[in-house]
């Protein structure tokens, strides 16, 4: 690929729009090598997204509430949705209740004490559980044997909170949701499981068992309907799927995926129970005519509650054997096909890490068009927490023309994240993420923007690219690695850069060039003088065509010395720590007719 009559040849990208792929080799597509990496794709990102088909930082990660007044292990929490307000965080930590008013002014009221004593739950339970339906939220200790907690809201205060009657005897009226671990509010019924088994409580608006200031509502709270539930007993899966991690549903309009499903997932397993509908057909499920329950996956089901995650009509899950993620509809449209596979192999290059002993307390959401999934689970003295987020880009599909993949965009880092969170405030998308931090040694609450140029404040963030190994059309011959140069825009602030490149599949990244790049953010960055008031944001800068150096060259190999810059393929890396978007990224070559390290002494 000769540049016309000049013996230097050009090869790089500018488009991204496909993502990360790490399960293949780094060496990009081209006629002599069609099974290598696409030309948008690349090999790995951190803190970046290809949102758009250019490579640009991650939003930020900014602080929301930091020295609290709680300490001890963080258990678990629900964005509560509130009828009249938008909604606010519950935690529990320590085996205190806490509300987070992420609504307003982000202030921390310990629910425990005000509505106490007597509503806590054991301190050193690792994981609770939390489920919303209807004006409630259910609050399961994690044990199995201590009673839940009720609490609701009228739109503008909390004004009750107390303990479950749990389950008083056989028939008896006054029974409430028993000590249980994972529920799902679904088709009008609080669901809850334990070991093996799940069951439901009543539908709402029963006004045998609902009261009248809660406009009957109040039924979902109780067990009396079912034969089976009022009776202490509950449905069983196989003991060879394993206990029960997750009660999820998706919505469904495909009869497909059969009417009403709840899906039951095991590490093992999921299963799809078709729930009755109508209070006639649910009094009338028994142990003998149980709701039909069909084996959905036979391998591949969740670690996580937490993880499993409903994207429109579908669940995305981490699965064993590393924790890959799967998608339920993907699964069974392929159930026929060879191999039950999970869809995330381009994240590989860090699944393959995941400590699968505490995979079951990562969390996920879906929030701003992704899918974000925890991953890289390690120990923090308040809990496990995910080092990494594996992010999905669902941008790409978001068209009437001809549609592709979702892409997988590498990982991001930058807070150690206990549990994520997603909700509507008016219209208004936001997510949150309660954090171990480090340095201040305290459980945190920050909010994931959609908008945020900057981390913690007014930090720059650090991310990585990692583009294919370019051949320049011929893998086979050889070439000497003479220059390149990049396309940047939206710069904004100071950004500085730093360059690797390596030859082959030699292991280590070779520095090359660094270099830093800014354009004003404002008035008083550009002019030292009064600005007047309100002080504007100037225009993001642009960059095009910034050259490489001619790249330094070391002894590489052990057996036979030879000089780096000399090579078939050469892969760069690309470090980058500010705001700006790459657009175009090249490098150059000349063409080598033999070997020049013959008789060459490094």
């Amino acid at each position: 690929m000769a540049n016309g009559s000049d013996v230097r040849m050009i090869d790089g990208q500018f488009d991204w729009q496909a993502g990360v792929n790490s399960a293949k080799v780094k060496t990009i597509a081209s006629q002599t090598y069609p099974k290598g990496l696409a030309r948008d794709q690349l090999v790995w990102l951190v803190n970046g997204t290809v949102r758009g088909g250019g490579i640009t930082q991650r939003t930020g990660f900014q602080p929301l509430v930091q020295g609290a007044p709680w300490t001890g292990l963080y258990q678990g929490g629900i964005l509560m949705e509130r009828e009249f307000g938008d909604p606010y965080l519950v935690l529990a930590i320590n085996g205190e209740l806490w509300r987070v008013r992420v609504d307003t002014d982000n202030s921390v009221q310990n629910l425990s004490t005000i509505y106490g004593p007597g509503l806590t739950m054991p301190p050193a339970q690792p994981e609770a559980f939390f489920a919303q339906g209807e004006l409630f939220v259910v609050w399961q200790a994690g044990d199995d044997t201590t009673n839940p907690i009720f609490f609701w809201d009228d739109g503008a205060a909390l004004i009750g909170m107390r303990r479950s009657n749990g389950f008083v005897g056989v028939a008896d009226p006054t029974n409430e949701l028993p000590p249980a671990l994972m529920m799902d509010y679904y088709q009008l019924r609080m669901w809850y499981g334990f070991q093996r088994n799940y069951v439901a409580g009543d539908i709402v608006t029963n006004k045998a068992s609902g009261t009248a200031p809660f406009d009957y509502r109040d039924s979902i709270l109780k067990v009396t309907e079912n034969p089976v539930a009022k009776a202490g007993d509950a449905f069983t899966i196989p003991s060879t799927a394993g206990n029960i991690r997750a009660l999820k549903h998706a919505a469904n309009l495909d009869t497909a995926l059969g009417e009403s499903n709840l899906f039951v997932f095991t590490r093992k397993a999921v299963f799809a129970c078709s729930v009755p509908i109508t209070r006639d057909d649910w009094t009338k499920a028994t142990l003998d005519l149980m709701p039909l329950q069909k084996v959905a996956l036979i391998q591949g089901g969740s670690y996580s509650e937490r993880g499993v995650v409903a994207v429109n009509g579908d669940l995305f899950f981490p699965s064993p054997p590393n924790g890959d993620i799967r998608s339920l509809t993907t699964a069974l449209r392929y159930f026929n096909q060879w191999g039950n596979i999970p869809i995330s192999r381009n994240e590989n290059r860090i699944l393959q890490f995941n400590d699968r002993s505490k995979l079951r307390y990562t969390s996920g959401i879906a929030f701003d068009n992704r899918l974000l999934l925890g991953s890289s689970p390690v120990q923090t003295p308040a809990g496990v927490a995910s080092k990494t987020v594996l992010p999905l880009d669902f941008d790409i599909i978001s068209t009437l023309e001809e549609r592709t993949a979702p892409a997988w965009e590498g990982h991001q880092q930058g807070v150690l994240i206990l549990q994520m969170f997603e909700g509507d405030f008016g219209g208004r998308p936001r997510a949150f993420a309660v954090v171990w931090n480090e340095v201040n040694l305290a459980v945190e609450i920050w909010e994931i923007t959609m908008d945020s140029k900057f981390d913690n404040g007014d930090n720059r963030v650090e991310w990585v690219v990692e583009f294919p190994a370019y051949t320049w059309g011929d893998v086979l011959k050889l070439k000497k690695l003479v220059g390149g140069a990049i396309w940047i825009d939206k710069l904004f602030g100071t950004t500085q850069f730093t360059l690797q490149y390596r030859p082959n599949a030699y292991p280590c990244w070779i520095n090359w060039h660094s270099w830093e790049s800014c354009s004003a953010r404002d008035c008083l960055e550009d002019i030292p003088t009064d600005c007047g008031y309100p002080s504007e944001a100037w225009c993001e800068g642009y960059e095009p065509d910034m050259e490489f150096p001619v790249p330094p060259s070391i002894c590489i190999s052990t057996r036979q010395k030879k000089p780096s810059n000399f090579g078939y393929q050469f892969q760069a890396r690309l470090i980058i720590k500010g705001w700006c978007r790459v657009r175009g990224f090249i490098l150059y070559a000349e063409p080598v007719m033999k070997p020049p390290w013959n008789n060459l002494i490094c």
